[in-house]
């Protein structure tokens, strides 16, 4: 029969392909006590370690590399897998992560997945991290990935934000939002404005009839000097895509106001009406 120090197999065997220089994850196979205590000190180890690789990529390598977030969900993924199954030892490593989840005081709804309540135990209490982490590699889980293939699969789907916006029925990606910015803006028309420095910068007749972002500041008349042009798709599509965010922000506190005037001539017009109720009871004799 495996033990629980072989299931650890799968965990380094993931680190150790993309991090040869990181200390691997040992689940201890002790003879000190039961097969439950053994899974209680190796999910402890696993998950703490976890926890200090996590630390380290937010630290220093947050806004430069995804590659080690992708590696630690893949354990994180790994691990799970080894619970799976009616085995002894995934029957202990269930319950040592009861036992740490109890440590740690964290609180979870009866039907709260077990990749969920990995995710919060190494990436903490970020409700939002934590539910995209867990939609990741629930979305993972649902069509078969296997542990290895779990980074892969993250970067073919454009990371973990176009992962979560797919497992979304109404979301939609930054791509989607672009292109639909795109076309509404193609019937607005704020002005125009021409310089010899702008049209040297239009050096592609295929240009005509395209968009691009320029980079202004605004002058205290309400006018803007125009300082550079971006001729970038990504820079575009993230320019489209903020635009979209700020005409659904707007549109949200344009509504929330017409429902809260529309309460409150509610709540005139039923004052008016009891009044004129009680004007025309108090007229009529008895």
């Amino acid at each position: 029969m495996q033990t629980i120090a072989n299931t650890a197999a799968a965990l380094q065997s993931t680190e150790a392909s993309t991090n040869p220089t990181a200390q691997g994850v040992v689940l201890s196979d002790t003879n000190t006590g039961s097969s439950i205590a053994q899974g209680e000190k190796g999910v402890k180890t696993t998950i703490e370690q976890l926890v200090l690789e996590r630390e380290v990529w937010q630290d220093n390598a947050f806004r430069t590399s995804n590659e080690q977030l992708y590696n630690l969900l893949q354990r994180c993924y790994g691990l799970y897998k080894v619970m799976c199954g009616d085995t002894e030892e995934a029957k202990a490593l269930r319950e040592g992560l009861r036992s740490y989840i109890n440590l740690k005081g964290h609180v979870f709804a009866s039907h709260t997945h077990t990749l969920t309540r990995i995710v919060k135990c190494v990436f903490g209490s970020d409700r939002r991290r934590v539910s995209a982490y867990s939609i990741v590699l629930r979305t993972a889980l649902a069509k078969g990935v296997g542990i290895m293939d779990v980074a892969q699969f993250i970067r073919d789907a454009g990371g973990v934000e176009e992962v979560r916006l797919a497992k979304a029925p109404n979301a939609m990606s930054a791509k989607q939002k672009a292109q639909v910015t795109s076309s509404v803006l193609a019937y607005k028309n704020m002005g125009v404005f021409s310089s010899a420095a702008l049209s040297g910068s239009f050096n592609d007749v295929a240009k005509a009839g395209t968009q691009t972002v320029l980079i202004g500041v605004w002058q205290a008349d309400g006018t803007v000097v125009v300082q550079a042009v971006v001729d970038s798709a990504t820079a575009l599509n993230a320019a489209l895509a903020s635009h979209h965010g700020e005409v659904r922000d707007a549109a949200k506190q344009q509504a929330a106001q017409a429902q809260e005037s529309s309460k409150a001539d509610s709540k005139d017009a039923a004052i008016q009406a009891a009044t004129a109720t009680a004007v025309i009871t108090e007229a009529v004799p008895a």
